[in-house]
């Protein structure tokens, strides 16, 4: 975390990745983010829920589209809007959120076809 605001709360996060990832759909439940890509590209991909989680189950997510984010390129998820990067190679990135996410609880969510 490079800037935690303590009156209104947002964090900015800088994250410097190697090698390839990808990630499970996931939101940042109460709270908006905005990924702002540096250097590398990250294919991004939104889905809509299918099933919200509950009782010990993660939730299940639908593909809606993918997109790249390139360097320069930013993108805003609004509160429980479902998404997940992925990237085949070294990547930065600068991520701001409305809240410390390490103080709210998440659920995982599960691609379904």
């Amino acid at each position: 975390m490079l800037y935690e605001d303590p009156e209104l709360g947002f964090c900015i996060l800088g994250h410097v990745y190697q090698g390839a990832k990808d990630s499970n759909p996931h939101d940042h439940g109460p709270s908006w983010a905005i990924y702002g890509q540096a250097r590398g590209e990250t294919v991004m991909t939104d889905y809509e829920p299918v099933a919200r989680p509950g009782e010990g189950k993660p939730g299940k997510a639908r593909r809606i589209k993918d997109y790249t984010l390139k360097p320069g390129a930013a993108y805003l998820y609004n509160e429980g809007d479902l998404h997940s990067p992925r990237r085949d190679g070294p990547t930065r990135l600068i991520r701001i959120e409305g809240k410390n996410m390490e103080k709210v609880q998440r659920f995982p969510y599960e691609r379904v076809a």
